[in-house]
């Protein structure tokens, strides 16, 4: 595998067609760094590309996915924003990052969303296909980018909403250090019902 520190804004560019016509008002605060290497000889980090699409909206809609997460998707074409720039002025712009192996198989994403340039926040999600659970994958991108996010990009705080049944993921966040610090009761109505959500965080230090 060739260098793994992926320029993102170079790589998403080139993916884009020349008359794509995208209204750029704030740039995207995420790429102006190289992505972090995985501690793991598998496994890196690249920038999502539309054939990764059909890959991660199969396992998005897998029931075992699906009872974990807030997704509501009824085709790949609902993932395409995450191929798109995105203005950055708006609060509901995100971005992910595909988590692939050594054969450039898509085995999950990992990024950000709700970003405040204001308070240095950000909240980090990911998911991973149930090919590749119990292999530490995403406890190692998490810890990763977790720490990226600090150092890199500045944030002082990097947030997590979890569904209270997701015990995978709560182990997850408790393994990259993160606290959890309260139960949102009723936080998103989830395909008609109203969930509740712990809400945990990193907070920089003089150690991250």
């Amino acid at each position: 595998m060739s260098n793994n520190k992926v320029n993102y804004s170079q790589s998403i560019l080139a993916s884009l067609p020349s008359s794509a016509g995208l209204n750029i008002k704030s740039n995207n605060p995420f790429t102006a760094h190289p992505l972090p290497r995985l501690d793991s000889s598998e496994f890196h980090l690249r920038s999502i590309r539309a054939e990764d699409l059909s890959t991660w909206f199969n396992y998005l809609t897998l029931p075992q996915v699906m009872e974990h997460s807030s997704w509501q998707l009824k085709s790949p074409e609902d993932l395409q924003q995450f191929i798109q720039i995105q203005d950055w002025s708006q609060a509901q712009a995100q971005i992910k990052f595909a988590i692939v192996n050594s054969q450039d198989q898509l085995a999950g994403t990992i990024g950000f969303h709700t970003y405040s340039n204001l308070h240095l926040s950000a909240e980090i999600a990911y998911d991973l296909s149930p090919a590749f659970w119990g292999q530490g994958i995403i406890s190692n991108a998490c810890q990763a980018l977790t720490k990226w996010a600090h150092q890199e990009i500045g944030l002082v705080r990097v947030q997590a909403c979890v569904l209270d049944i997701n015990l995978r993921s709560l182990q997850v966040l408790q393994r990259c250090d993160f606290e959890r610090e309260g139960l949102l009761r009723q936080y998103k109505h989830i395909r008609g019902q109203a969930r509740d959500y712990w809400m945990l965080s990193h907070i920089q230090s003089t150690n991250n």
